[in-house]
């Protein structure tokens, strides 16, 4: 498919972002690994930002329609209606781009997308109203027919490239779980959202990769099938290692699942990228990062080696959500650990998340780049295996 030619000239300012720009139009940045780990609610300045193409003007009179399979008669809410008719709801979770750390894959083999460092993710409370009272205020709900094998897709009014416009979906299931928090968010961190983060209405979906949470919102539509966007299915999924090329892509788009959840991940951030910095003496050193897992899971441990992973130093946690007892842990964690650096020796951390899950010791390389959560940094000058 040839790309559209589109506009991007009015596009916002970003003079005050604090973000290392990856792809300039669309506007696609995230910010230093140091800053990130700075806040637990990460500021604007140091959010990243994920974009597919120029960015809409919208207000609250912007409309968004309603369709589709169990709802008897189309519906259409303005944002100003679903602001005044719904209850606000506010989530605190982590934000993650399936493409973050793809850096890492990409030193192995070429991979296709935007070439993430590890800054495309960040953790906010998000205010809206819950699309599981929406749906059931125009009459759908769980008894519905086929529950399980009915989705949720999502259109956005914003143009790309590769499509007439973004869309997504998500199963049914996950709308309407009572614990499942997906919003139509119209704020972030307490104040309206901005353009760079889908102004003035977005989905978000606590737990899944970030391609889900479809901004600029114009229509939601109850189907049988998963959207047929090619953000759905020729996108942000796991495809076999020999596959390498759009060619030998085409012939496994079908047959691979889209990714929902996400994994476990973690990263050591301060140092940026586990490396001392030039100068440093080895010793004793305060290490901090981040950690999180997709599917509502918490973090359990995270273990940090000065010492190329012979051995590890347990990390203390910050995860207020974990203190809760909640029923879903959506947010991330951040963590510090005192540990005894080496010369030449890279800090590497891996989390376990409170199912058991744990990362991958080393890359599994895939061609869009994808879920990336290997705890070693294979560097092109190296000769460490990756998986392929």
């Amino acid at each position: 498919m040839a790309k559209k030619q589109l506009d991007y000239t009015c596009d916002p300012c970003r003079d005050d972002f604090a973000l290392v720009i990856r792809k300039d139009a669309p506007f696609n940045a995230e910010p230093q690994p140091s800053d990130l780990v700075k806040n637990y609610i990460t500021p604007l300045p140091y959010f990243f930002c994920r974009s597919h193409g120029p960015l809409p003007e919208l207000d609250d009179k912007h409309v968004i329609a309603i369709s589709g399979i169990g709802i008897q008669a189309p519906a259409s809410f303005t944002v100003q209606q679903l602001k005044q008719d719904f209850a606000k709801k506010s989530v605190v979770m982590a934000l993650q781009c399936a493409g973050n750390r793809r850096d890492g894959l990409h030193r192995v083999k070429h991979t296709k997308g935007v070439i993430w460092g590890p800054g495309a993710v960040a953790n906010a409370k998000y205010s809206g109203c819950r699309l599981k009272d929406v749906l059931e205020s125009i009459g759908l709900n769980c008894q519905i027919h086929d529950l399980g094998k009915l989705h949720v897709a999502f259109e956005s009014v914003e143009e790309c490239e590769e499509d007439t416009c973004y869309g997504s979906s998500i199963p049914l299931t996950k709308a309407l779980d009572e614990f499942g928090d997906v919003l139509l968010a119209y704020e972030m961190n307490d104040v309206p959202l901005t353009r760079d983060h889908g102004a003035p209405i977005r989905v978000v979906v606590p737990g899944y990769i970030g391609a889900r949470s479809v901004k600029f919102l114009k229509s939601i539509v109850i189907q049988d099938e998963e959207s047929r966007s090619y953000f759905q299915r020729k996108d942000y999924k796991i495809l076999p290692a020999h596959v390498d090329c759009e060619q030998q892509a085409n012939d496994y788009w079908c047959k691979v699942p889209s990714i929902g959840e996400f994994n476990v991940q973690s990263y050591v951030c301060e140092p940026v990228d586990g490396v001392l910095e030039t100068g440093s003496q080895p010793g004793k050193r305060l290490v901090k990062g981040y950690a999180l897992s997709g599917g509502g899971r918490g973090i359990q441990r995270v273990d940090v080696s000065g010492d190329d992973g012979k051995t590890w130093v347990e990390a203390d946690l910050f995860q207020p959500q974990m203190d809760t007892h909640t029923t879903n842990v959506w947010s991330w964690c951040l963590w510090t650990a005192s540990i005894h650096t080496h010369r030449n020796k890279r800090i590497v951390c891996r989390a376990v998340d409170t199912s058991g899950n744990i990362q991958q010791e080393y890359p599994v390389w895939n061609y869009r780049g994808v879920m990336n959560n290997s705890w070693r940094n294979v560097d092109k000058n190296e000769n460490q295996p990756s998986v392929l």
